[in-house]
């Protein structure tokens, strides 16, 4: 199974940078989920990854923008976990695929002679 993408640690400055990325006037941005403004100082915001770590997004500025905490909450209860949960038993169902056992096993020391189109006993 393929790993998720690796979780760093959000700092202030890289929050702090995304959100100025996404400005569209003075302190206030898109929210990346409902588009309503997000107000840096009044509004209650996170950083949201738009495509799901769980789901191989990658961890770059570009894949995050500022959602309300509302939004973001909702957007990973009913669309990031059930995504992340179908993709898990895909990966698990993928690899436990083998195949299946021939019909026929020729028994130990038998090998079959094409001359007499026949299995013979193996001469050791």
């Amino acid at each position: 199974m393929i790993d998720p993408t690796p979780r760093r640690p959000m700092s202030p400055k890289r929050r702090h940078h995304i959100f100025s990325e996404n400005c569209t006037a003075h302190n206030v941005a898109p929210c990346c989920i409902c588009g309503e403004p997000v107000h840096r100082h009044n509004d209650q915001w996170i950083i949201e990854h738009k495509r799901a770590l769980g789901l191989l997004g990658p961890d770059v500025n570009s894949n995050c923008g500022p959602a309300h905490t509302a939004c973001a909450l909702k957007k990973t209860a009913e669309e990031d976990l059930p995504r992340i949960a179908k993709a898990k038993r895909q990966a698990e169902a993928g690899a436990k695929k083998e195949k299946p056992a021939r019909a026929f096993q020729a028994p130990a020391g038998v090998s079959f002679d094409w001359r007499r189109r026949r299995y013979v006993a193996t001469a050791n």
